[in-house]
């Protein structure tokens, strides 16, 4: 039985040709998303109490500025920390709680920038990626270098560091 949170092979989903590989950050990358969660509930308790027993609103109210500092650093590390990535043979999904799904047709896909800790799809001509991922993804450098052999043949990847070149072959 393999991990939920371990680069595993399985069945594509119908449409797709072959197999997909499913890739997930650890749960040591994952805990920082819950920590701004967690501390949502006290400060929602206190901006309650604070409120019932008659403190002044500029008090209570900046209890909930916390609130929702809390919850919305918790809602913006969850669209990236709790992704699930999904390669198969012709596209490269990300799936995100709470965020719109990301595709890239990887026949679309131009360039291939992977830096040190990050990296970074690009379909699209404009100068924002089109999907990004951190290295720290668990087996975050096998996804790279499955998606460098399924690229088109026009595709740039570069890689400045070059510590992946060897599994890169002469793609890099």
């Amino acid at each position: 039985m393999t991990s939920s949170t371990s680069p595993t092979t399985a069945p594509a989903q119908p449409g797709a040709g072959g197999t997909e590989s499913i890739y997930r950050y650890g749960r040591f990358h994952r805990s920082p998303t819950f920590a701004p969660l967690a501390a949502a509930a006290p400060l929602a308790a206190t901006a309650v109490w604070m409120a019932l027993v008659g403190t002044s609103p500029s008090e209570w109210l900046s209890a909930l500025g916390f609130l929702g500092i809390a919850l919305l650093a918790g809602y913006r590390s969850a669209g990236t920390l709790l992704s699930t990535f999904r390669l198969t043979e012709d596209q490269l999904v990300q799936e995100r709680p709470l965020h719109a799904t990301k595709e890239v047709p990887l026949g679309e896909i131009r360039r291939v920038f992977i830096g040190g800790m990050n990296a970074q799809i690009y379909a699209s001509p404009g100068p924002e990626p089109d999907l990004e991922f951190q290295r720290q993804l668990e087996g975050g450098d096998e996804l790279i270098e499955k998606l460098s052999g399924l690229l088109p043949e026009g595709a740039e990847i570069e890689h400045p560091s070059g510590e992946l070149a060897g599994r890169l072959g002469d793609r890099a």
